[in-house]
């Protein structure tokens, strides 16, 4: 055998996985591309064997080869569907521009349908993943295989993933010290899903930092960053404190409901209740007065994602945010006379 022929490296085949199983190699292509006609048993076997024996599939990893687009996959779990579309526009652009397709996945809040996702998109050999809010768990990167890289997106601290993101906290004390600014003392926060400890936590930090520095009380309830959920922590947060003159909503989906909630109850926006949102989504332009908002750049984030990728650009990228004023902020009412 000569030097050149040692340095290659060995590729296992799927005969390999299926003699380390004990079934058939059709058995085994079923089980890779999704096909019925095996027991859930002999799918976590084969599974199993292809993360030990490191297989990947060549007729896919073949008709990648002879084409001039590479596949990028996409996983948006349950965050706001207006957040990850911004992210997600940015991630498709970008990926054009170097000749690369994108696959979207749909995750949910949990984990399982992550690793689900990841272990079909592994079988296409993608040029990499792009994960919006969702930190890596060990399953998850078992899923995909150790050779696809990976990028975070809208997740800073606390992820061994390179990433790009704002830096939450910061930005979340500026938004709150805006309202300060404006004369507002009796502010409620609308906080995201608990279990998002690398997004949420870090805002509530902000607006409590913020909220200490000029001596005023927090005061929070929470939704799950989605419109639906902040009927019932708004009527909280008034149940608490019915002279709240703002809120500060972690985004713009709460924010919205947060102003469509206040009007019905016959209350003016700004003039009696100031509203701020976070994110910058459409979402935020579709409401009446358009919401205030600590903006994000979504569309950027995908970009610089996909460019991350690529092997450009450094592994951890903090882009700037800024408070945007629009109709829905204003300051603190006067007392009545």
């Amino acid at each position: 055998m000569t030097q050149a022929e040692q340095e290659v490296p060995h590729m296992t085949t799927i005969r390999e996985v299926a003699q380390r199983v004990g079934v058939s190699a059709a058995t085994v292509s079923r089980v890779v591309n999704g096909v019925p006609g095996f027991s859930e048993l002999t799918r976590q076997r084969v599974l199993q064997a292809i993360d030990e024996l490191g297989y990947e599939p060549d007729s896919l990893a073949r008709g990648l080869k002879t084409s001039h687009s590479a596949l990028l996959g996409v996983l948006a779990p349950a965050v706001s569907d207006a957040l990850a579309s911004q992210i997600m526009s940015g991630v498709e652009s970008e990926a054009r521009a170097h000749g690369h397709a994108v696959m979207l996945g749909r995750t949910g809040s949990g984990a399982e349908l992550a690793v689900e996702y990841l272990r079909t998109l592994r079988a296409y050999r993608p040029a990499g993943v792009v994960l919006i809010s969702t930190a890596i768990t060990p399953e998850m990167r078992r899923a995909v295989g150790s050779r696809v890289p990976l990028v975070s997106v809208a997740i800073r601290k606390g992820n061994e993933l390179p990433s790009v993101a704002i830096d939450d906290e910061l930005a979340a004390y500026e938004g709150t010290m805006s309202l300060l600014r404006s004369g507002h003392r009796r502010i409620g926060l609308l906080a995201g899903d608990e279990s998002s400890v690398l997004v949420n936590a870090p805002r509530e930090r902000g607006y409590r930092r913020a909220m200490r520095a000029v001596g005023a009380k927090p005061l929070e309830e929470r939704g799950n960053s989605l419109y639906e959920s902040a009927i019932p922590a708004l009527q909280r947060l008034w149940q608490r404190d019915p002279e709240l003159t703002a809120i500060f909503a972690l985004s713009d989906e709460m924010g919205a409901a947060a102003v469509n909630e206040a009007q019905r109850r016959g209350l003016r926006v700004p003039e009696d209740l100031s509203v701020l949102g976070f994110d910058d989504t459409p979402t935020s332009r579709h409401v009446h007065p358009p919401l205030s908002t600590v903006a994000q750049p979504l569309v950027p984030m995908g970009e610089s994602a996909v460019r991350l990728l690529l092997g450009q650009g450094p592994r951890n990228q903090v882009l700037p945010h800024r408070i945007i004023a629009r109709g829905s902020t204003g300051p603190t009412p006067m007392p009545p006379h």
